[in-house]
């Protein structure tokens, strides 16, 4: 009897301590916020998380053409450049300009002994004169039928006789002095004061050095791409230093037969003398090429299915749009895709996107080709 007793004891505790631990439970089930179960909790914890958006940057489609890289071989010579040949026969007098000097335009660069020549000139200028006043003479005289045509037609074929001479003697002094064409460097010489040179002897080389052009050969293939202004680098081969930028100045107008290739001049500032004629160069160009559009290259993705970029439409929505390279330039990748200029991309932030969702906050915006902006988490 007594152990039943003490069972009916523990009993009814136990079942007071039930009804306590129910009476606790319900009323925190009532409680406002309070979640209605294990999926209840799981569902909002899943909703805050999926409010959160990753961290982006875009950047806007740009233009742009996809040209074929043509290099080539080319030789350097000045903008302007001369060889001075001597058109006279004497003894040099004066050797004025000195290899390696800069001259101006009517410089003097050398002169020959005119003693002779002179002599001639100061000759026909003293019947120059003569033979005018006796032209203008006898035609008065045939005028007022004083002298006869014969006469007056004599006068006047001495005077432009005489006018012929004085001109002839004037040329054939000037020939006796060899002066700069245009402004340039003189080139080296081996004439010294005494030395006696003939007509047709090269006297020494007057180079321009403002502007260089380098002359160049493309394939037949790639000559219909080349375009006048097109831009051109050069870079002096073998030396290694710095590129030089340039652009198409003239185009050959035929194929060379035997090479089939076609000549291109293309045409370099010389800043600081740093280019040199007659220099072998390293040449290299891009055709204008098809039309495509730009976007940086930390925009292209990669899965199973090849490479695509997220694009973002006006609402914010992210589009997935496959996309195929054409051609890289240094970040920036050249791509044929669903994709128009002025469309908007994502650029870094792009392997954490995934469809569904949007970004809002980007949509409308330009910010230019390979400019990327920050689009950070809702």
């Amino acid at each position: 009897m007594k152990g039943s007793r003490v069972f009916a004891a523990g009993a009814a505790v136990g079942v007071f301590a039930g009804l306590l631990a129910a009476a606790f439970f319900s009323s925190s089930s009532d409680a406002p916020g309070a979640a209605a179960g294990p999926a209840g909790r799981a569902g909002a914890g899943g909703a805050s998380r999926g409010a959160m958006l990753p961290a982006i940057t875009t950047a806007t489609v740009g233009a742009a053409n996809v040209g074929r890289a043509i290099d080539a071989v080319g030789y350097g010579r000045a903008a302007k450049s001369v060889t001075l040949v001597s058109e006279a026969t004497g003894l040099v007098e004066t050797v004025a300009a000195k290899a390696g000097a800069a001259v101006a335009a009517g410089d003097v660069i050398l002169k020959l002994d005119d003693a002779q020549q002179k002599i001639a000139l100061a000759r026909a200028r003293a019947q120059y004169p003569i033979a005018k006043a006796n032209s203008e003479r006898y035609a008065a005289l045939y005028a007022e039928d004083s002298a006869s045509k014969l006469e007056a037609d004599t006068a006047f074929n001495d005077f432009k006789s005489a006018e012929a001479e004085l001109r002839a003697a004037d040329y054939a002094l000037k020939q006796r002095t060899i002066i700069a064409p245009f402004d340039g460097v003189v080139g080296l010489t081996s004439i010294e004061p005494g030395d006696y040179v003939r007509a047709g002897d090269v006297v020494t080389t007057i180079d321009n050095l403002s502007a260089l052009i380098v002359e160049f050969s493309v394939p037949q293939e790639e000559a219909a791409g080349v375009k006048l202004g097109q831009k051109v680098e050069a870079v002096l081969a073998g030396a290694g230093g710095g590129r030089l930028e340039g652009a198409v100045s003239a185009i050959d107008s035929r194929v060379d037969v035997a090479s089939r290739t076609l000549k291109i001049e293309a045409t370099f500032a010389n800043h600081a003398g740093a280019l040199l004629p007659g220099a072998t160069y390293a040449v290299s160009t891009t055709n204008e090429g098809s039309p495509a559009t730009s976007v940086p290259g930390l925009a292209v993705q990669w899965d199973r299915t090849g490479a695509y970029v997220w694009k973002i439409a006006k609402d914010g929505a992210v589009q997935r749009t496959g996309v195929i390279i054409l051609q890289r330039r240094d970040e920036i990748a050249l791509v044929d895709g669903d994709l128009a200029p002025g469309e908007v991309v994502i650029v870094e932030g792009a392997d954490r996107v995934r469809p569904g969702m949007a970004f809002p906050q980007t949509s409308g915006v330009s910010t230019g080709a390979g400019a990327a902006r920050s689009a950070g988490a809702l």
